[in-house]
């Protein structure tokens, strides 16, 4: 397993499957989590949506997310994915 820590993710899609994230920060991500082939341990996540596949163990996958801090936006949904339905809107930059 790969083995990324302190980063920090802004705006991206990211598959956990395979790595283990350790005290990284996820800002307006959308996880995908569709095994149980993964650890995160010390993370933060801001506005961000984790998709879960519906048919792995409720009881593993809440205490790997126990192990890190999430704020108020950040939602856990088990029953789309493969193909997100939910929406994380995402800033607009402007380039002049």
């Amino acid at each position: 397993m790969n083995t990324i820590s302190n980063e920090h993710f802004s705006n991206e899609t990211i598959a956990f499957d395979g790595f283990s994230f350790i005290g990284c920060t996820f800002t307006n991500c959308v996880i995908i989590i569709t095994t149980l082939d993964f650890n995160f341990a010390g993370c933060t996540f801001y506005e961000s949506a984790l998709h879960v596949n519906p048919e792995l163990s409720i009881f593993e996958i809440s205490h790997k997310l126990s192990q890190s801090t999430y704020d108020s936006e950040t939602n856990c949904f088990r029953d789309d994915y493969k193909y997100p339905h939910s929406i994380v809107e995402l800033p607009t930059v402007s380039i002049s």
